[in-house]
Formats: C-alpha cells, sequence, structure tokens
C-alpha cells in the first residue's frame, strides 16, 4: 500500500473499525477506491501529514427512537427472501414519514396523511439538474417579493414522473444551505413530468425528471428541528439502507443470479455488523454522521468491485447494484464530506 493510501483511506476505515476491525480484504477494496478518489485539490492543497486518531466524543445527545423502524426492519430482513423490488416503496416511504416527523409541524404531518389516505405517493425532490454544488442549482426560491416562487428542475427522482406531493429541496437567495418546502398533489400535478431512464429492480423502480415553476408561502417549509434533524435522519436512515442492499446481494445469490463467495460473503456480513453497531448507538455525537458516511462509502465499493469482479450474472443487476452506489451518498460525496470535517485538523 502506498504512502497516499496509507494517509486517506484511514478517513473511511478508522470509523468502520470503531464497530468492527475491516478485514484485510475488505481494506484492499476501500484502499483501492480511496486512491481512485483523490482530486486535484487535494493534490495539490493538502499537507499529506498522518491523519490523527479519532478522538472519542465527549457529549452525546440521544437519537429519538420511532416506531417507523420496527416496520423498516421486518421488510428489510424480509428481502433476504424477497429481493429489494418489492419492498422498495414501501422502505422509501418510510423513511420519508420519519423525516416528516422531524421537520414538519403537526398541521403538516396531518396534511401529510390525508394525502396518504388519498392514495397519494410522497417524493423526495433532491438532486439537481445544476449539478451537485448548491451554488449551481435550478431550483432556487425568489423571495424577493410577497408572492414567493419555486423554478423547480429537478432530476432523478424516485417515480417523479406520476407525481403526488413533494418535498422540495431548494436554493435560497444569498444563504449557504438549501430549504425543504411541502407541495401538496394538487399543486404538483400542473409541473412537468416524464420518466427517464430504463426502469430499475426488474420494473419496479421508475425514476423521473420534474420541471417547472410554483408559487409557495412561507407555511409550506418544512423547518422543524433545523439542519441538525438532517443530520440525525441520515444517522436513523443509512445503516438500515446499506442492511437492504446487503440483503439484496443475499437473494440475487440465492437466485443464482450473483456468483457468492466466502470472501464477499465475509463482507457482507461485516456490513451487516457495522450497520447494527451504528444502529445500537442511540447517542448522536461528533462521530455518527461520519461513521454512517464511511459506512455507505464501504456498501458503495463493495457493490462495485463485486459488479467488476463478474460475479452479477445479468446486465440488468449489474446497473441495478452500480445505480445504488450513486443513491443515498456517492463515494465521492461520502469520502469528501468525511474529509472536510477533519481536514483543519491536520493542518
Amino acid at each position: 500500500m502506498s504512502d497516499l493510501q496509507s494517509i486517506f483511506s484511514r478517513f473511511v476505515t478508522d470509523h468502520l473499525d470503531t464497530y468492527q476491525a475491516v478485514p484485510k480484504t475488505f481494506n484492499d477494496i476501500i484502499d483501492r477506491a480511496v486512491f481512485g478518489l483523490l482530486d486535484s485539490e487535494i493534490l495539490i492543497e493538502d499537507n499529506f501529514s498522518v491523519k490523527p486518531p479519532l478522538v472519542p466524543p465527549k457529549v452525546g445527545q440521544p437519537l429519538p427512537e420511532f416506531e417507523q423502524t420496527y416496520v423498516i426492519d421486518q421488510l428489510t430482513n424480509q428481502i433476504k427472501t424477497d429481493g429489494f423490488g418489492p419492498h422498495f416503496h414501501n422502505i422509501i416511504g418510510l423513511f420519508g414519514s420519519i423525516m416528516l416527523q422531524m421537520t414538519a409541524t403537526p398541521e403538516q404531518q396531518q396534511q401529510v396523511n390525508d394525502w396518504l389516505e388519498q392514495g397519494h405517493f410522497g417524493h423526495f425532490l433532491m438532486t439537481d439538474a445544476g449539478g451537485p454544488s448548491l451554488n449551481h442549482w435550478d431550483t432556487k426560491l425568489d423571495n424577493s417579493s410577497a408572492q414567493w416562487t419555486i423554478a423547480i428542475n429537478k432530476k432523478w427522482g424516485i417515480e417523479a414522473h406520476q407525481l403526488g406531493f413533494l418535498m422540495l429541496v431548494v436554493k435560497q437567495p444569498g444563504k449557504p444551505f438549501p430549504l425543504t418546502f411541502l407541495v401538496p398533489p394538487d399543486q404538483a400535478q400542473h409541473i412537468e413530468q416524464h420518466k427517464v431512464g430504463v426502469s430499475y429492480l426488474d420494473g419496479r423502480l421508475q425514476l423521473g425528471n420534474v420541471k417547472g415553476t410554483i408559487n409557495v408561502d412561507a407555511s409550506q417549509q418544512l423547518k422543524l428541528g433545523g439542519l441538525s434533524s438532517v443530520n440525525r435522519f441520515l444517522t436513523l436512515v443509512r445503516p438500515r439502507f446499506v442492511k437492504a442492499l446487503m440483503n439484496h446481494m443475499l437473494w440475487l445469490a440465492s437466485q443464482k443470479r450473483l456468483a457468492m463467495d466466502d470472501t464477499l460473503y465475509e463482507h457482507i456480513q461485516y456490513l451487516h455488523k457495522v450497520a447494527d453497531g451504528c444502529l445500537a448507538n442511540k447517542s448522536f455525537s461528533i462521530h455518527s454522521v461520519d461513521q454512517v458516511l464511511a459506512l455507505k462509502f464501504a456498501s458503495n465499493e463493495l457493490l462495485f468491485d463485486t459488479v467488476a469482479q463478474g460475479k452479477v450474472c445479468h446486465f440488468s443487476d449489474q446497473r441495478d447494484l452500480l445505480g445504488f452506489t450513486k443513491m443515498e451518498g456517492s463515494s465521492y460525496r461520502c469520502f469528501l464530506e468525511i474529509y472536510a470535517k477533519q481536514k483543519r485538523a491536520r493542518q
């Protein structure tokens, strides 16, 4: 392993080691992945000092508990028998329900319950046509007059070709963080929407693009709990998403659609144990977000390595697994978020 790899792979592996030491064969996968992600800014501006050991958190705050997690965990376990496809929308919907409980007022939650009873699906629209940087987003709020408007240009939303109600993430003028608005179904149906790409998970998951302009008011903003609620939400859902992906791999193997070997099985079980460790930790600390980012990074790279080694038999399954390496945090975004937080401590 080169010096560069030894410096930078620890940004990921130190967090995984918190729960259980990374197997050598899995560590090799992570080393290679991190090595390939070193961008121009890092190679030019980093001081290449050794990363200091993680300092145990001095304080922590209790993580909230939600009834939905018990149902999610049951569905996640069922994936080993059925695959992710039949349960994907239910699990994602329950994730959204948790997020709403953390960010919505009681009145907004009642609105959502009414829409769900009417059969409307909820869509979380984050990925923007302007690219990953908030500075370049096309979806932006204009609140310069009494009538607020949002210009929308979102892509790759789950089932976004047939909109129900929306949790719409937008750029706000002059601020470095986004806002989220709750958009009702009667308003959403007038926005341009269409399918994009071939479906995933044996035809059970379709993505769509959304474009248009709507009027909103301050009462539609989801702001209960502030930015900290989003971090707590991700701490609760990312490990469960990884467990779902690992169980989908086991299902593919049971269907003779993936060639399982002892090493791959060990890696899958390792990620299960780390995910369970994250979920067993009921305290939110300075390391919580980075731990689940490291977990998602490791999951991404295991999926990528499995496909790259030719272990996945069908093209559609290869595409599914590679697609999941981009959903809910790509390796590049996961690594950069962890790296950025600890960069100052090394200078």
